[in-house]
């Protein structure tokens, strides 16, 4: 296993050579999902977080009608779990698939929680985890709630200018609250 791309990633995090050895003693697991593949399925409970090391992930719910409503989409060097079912371990809400070929580096809940119960930079990093996670989960709440179709591509566009790039505009339009066809008007217009 090459690790050094997971290795560099925690470096910028700022994390000693000697933390760095420890994460990455329990991040041993490795898994390549095909397009569409998933990590998790809904009904499912989560057992492992995952590091994207190359790929595109996206996270999903069903709606009683049976479309797919994407919530959020993770690139590459980012963590991916389902948050509230690896905290709580009851069913997940949501799926968590691969959009394209993606290579993800992971351990398992019971190894994450060992090291967390020993070591104090994991809590620190896990609460630093969890508030970036709430922030951005409550600007894009906002965001649905208070602002209009062209004023959301725009914040997004702004804070996830990487996203907007790379992500199908499918799974845009749909975290963005539209229709595909709206988002393509909107991204004409805007420059």
């Amino acid at each position: 296993m090459n690790n050094s791309q997971f290795i560099q990633h925690l470096t910028q995090l700022q994390y000693s050579n000697e933390q760095i050895h420890k994460i990455c003693a329990i991040f041993t697991e490795e898994v390549v999902l095909n397009r569409n593949d998933l990590f998790l399925k809904e009904g499912t409970i989560s057992k492992q977080l995952g590091f994207v090391l190359e790929g595109m992930i996206r996270y999903y719910y069903i709606t009683e009608d049976g479309n797919e409503v994407t919530r959020w989409v993770s690139l590459q060097n980012e963590f991916i779990t389902s948050f509230s079912s690896f905290i709580t371990q009851t069913k997940a809400l949501e799926n968590i698939q691969a959009i394209k070929p993606t290579h993800i580096l992971y351990t398992t809940k019971d190894r994450w929680i060992k090291l967390y119960n020993e070591e104090p930079f994991v809590r620190d990093f896990w609460t630093r985890s969890i508030e970036y996670y709430l922030i951005g989960m409550e600007a894009r709440v906002y965001s649905l709630i208070a602002l209009n179709a062209k004023s959301r591509y725009e914040q997004l566009l702004k804070d996830y200018p990487l996203l907007v790039s790379e992500v199908p505009n499918k799974y845009l339009a749909s975290i963005l609250g539209i229709e595909s066809r709206h988002l393509s008007r909107l991204r004409a217009t805007t420059k």
